[in-house]
């Protein structure tokens, strides 16, 4: 009797729950959708939605999440033996002489740094002292086109706003003057800074942070309508703030009017781990074992999936994306032992390799849940209830794909460790069994 109840109350409770989801019609959002103008606005419509497109989108996702989470271990597990490897070879040396007997070495060396050249931007008016990097950013006044959820559909609307990126994709009347981009972005870097006897590369320069904001005056706005005049049809040219505005009507903005803002690298504390050359530095470039390895994996998987297109697309992606280290040319703007350069450098790799393994692990329930959406799809067609057994059966697949998945991701973890890493491999392969059995036998149980 007792555990009667406990049944009925488990029935009760699931059903409420599935009427909630049911309420938040939350497995309509998940089906396709079809764009079609109205007005001024651009609306994807509510629809059945085709359930072979979601299955085939759910196997290329699954199929994505394995070689997501295959390249991501192989990069963590490559880049690891790199940072560890570099870390023996790297030798610290004294920024105030360049020392000879480290030329073409991997060296670390910490310390001010300091420049006597100016970076100049002559249409702005500026000359910067002890500044690095001097980054100048453009903005237009535009029609830039936005999407929001509203009755079970998106709907695109327009707004003007301020924006670095010109917008040419907008319709309906809302049109973008590409003609009055006559600024463009800029990045300046200062070749001569040096951190003691050292000359800081351009390599390094480009890394450095232009975190200072500099302020516009009058000057400023003066010297850019004597280089740039009325051209365009600007009228007026104002300084406020970390602005140079381009007014077509003086005092107001209008549409495609220009905003132009600078922000500076300054010369300060730094820390530097590269390759030196005689009294500046270049890229470390690693050569190690995973060298032949990696050439020979990457030839085979070309070579497998030259007849699958989409898969190789996806594969040649992830492989871009899950690139181990290959070289070293660092700079950090504070003063940092070898340690601990090295230290943060295995802490963002650990914490990227986190995200990268939930992140497939997300992508692969997602793929699950749209391999198993034509159940959902079929039984929405009941008259009366379909809505409310599509909400049932999808929030059963949505658990079922997000379980299913952690031991297929934790097998996949496992063999690319067996390759990478083939001490604990074995280890993984044995714990994926036990999870995999913990599910069968705990299913089984309940039913």
């Amino acid at each position: 009797m007792l555990r009667l109840t406990q049944s009925n109350h488990g029935i009760v409770v699931f059903t409420l729950f599935a009427l909630l989801i049911s309420s938040c019609d939350a497995i309509n959002h998940l089906r396709g959708h079809i764009e079609e103008p109205q007005n001024k606005h651009l609306y994807s419509s509510h629809s059945k939605g085709n359930p072979i497109t979601a299955v085939i989108i759910g196997f290329l996702c699954v199929f994505g999440a394995f070689a997501m989470l295959w390249y991501n271990e192989r990069r963590q597990a490559i880049t690891e033996y790199r940072l560890d490897q570099a870390k023996k070879q790297c030798t610290s040396v004294n920024s105030a002489e360049v020392n000879p007997n480290t030329n073409h070495q991997l060296v670390h060396t910490n310390g001010e740094s300091k420049t006597s050249d100016l970076v100049v931007d002559a249409a702005f008016g500026l000359s910067m002292k002890d500044c690095i990097k001097l980054v100048r950013t453009v903005e237009m006044y535009q029609w830039v086109r936005k999407s929001r959820e509203e009755n079970k559909r998106t709907v695109y609307y327009y707004v003007q706003e301020w924006s670095s990126t010109f917008h040419s994709d907008c319709g309906d009347g809302h049109y973008n003057d590409k003609s009055k981009w006559i600024v463009e972005q800029e990045t300046q870097v200062n070749l001569n800074v040096r951190i003691g006897a050292y000359l800081m590369s351009k390599s390094l320069a480009e890394q450095t942070n232009a975190r200072e904001s500099i302020p516009m005056a009058v000057n400023n706005a003066q010297a850019v309508s004597n280089f740039y005049g009325f051209s365009k049809g600007f009228q007026n040219y104002e300084a406020n703030g970390q602005y140079i505005y381009f007014q077509q009507n003086r005092g107001t903005v209008s549409m495609n009017d220009l905003r132009v803002s600078f922000d500076a690298a300054r010369t300060g504390p730094a820390t530097v781990v590269s390759q030196q050359y005689n009294d500046t530095f270049t890229p470390f470039v690693i050569h190690d074992k995973f060298e032949q390895t990696l050439a020979r994996d990457e030839n085979l998987e070309d070579m497998s999936l030259s007849c699958t297109t989409c898969c190789c697309f996806c594969c040649k992606l992830c492989r871009a994306l899950e690139k181990p280290l290959t070289q070293i040319d660092w700079i950090f703007e504070t003063i940092m032992t070898q340690n601990q350069v090295f230290k943060q450098k295995a802490e963002e790799n650990a914490c990227i390799t986190w995200a990268q393994r939930i992140g497939g692990y997300i992508l692969m329930g997602i793929g699950f849940c749209l391999i198993f959406s034509p159940i959902s799809w079929l039984v929405s067609w009941f008259p009366l209830v379909g809505n409310f057994l599509a909400s049932i059966t999808g929030f059963i697949f949505f658990l079922v794909s997000f379980i299913i998945s952690i031991p297929f991701s934790l097998l996949t973890i496992a063999f690319a460790w067996l390759f990478y890493h083939p001490k604990y491999g074995i280890a993984l392969i044995a714990l994926s069994g036990l999870v995999s059995a913990g599910i069968y036998f705990y299913i089984k149980s309940q039913s």
